[in-house]
């Protein structure tokens, strides 16, 4: 006699498309923390590159008054 072939139940199929949604979506929420952290990290780049300007004008400031005091 034949093997039996056993089909899956709705509740399986149902249970493995809502599992590969949710695989999906997970890939695109990653997708989309990766490229808000390389925004970031863009961003961090600027802060440091400004407070590094600010800071040189800071000391530009700071001279240009001592020598009015002097």
């Amino acid at each position: 006699m034949g093997k039996l072939i056993k089909f899956p139940s709705r509740k399986t199929i149902q249970d493995k498309d809502i599992v590969k949604s949710l695989h999906i979506e997970i890939e695109n929420c990653e997708q989309l923390l990766k490229e808000a952290l390389e925004h970031l990290e863009y961003l961090n780049e600027e802060i440091a590159m400004l407070t590094k300007e600010h800071t040189q004008l800071l000391d530009d400031l700071i001279k240009i008054t001592e020598k009015e005091e002097q």
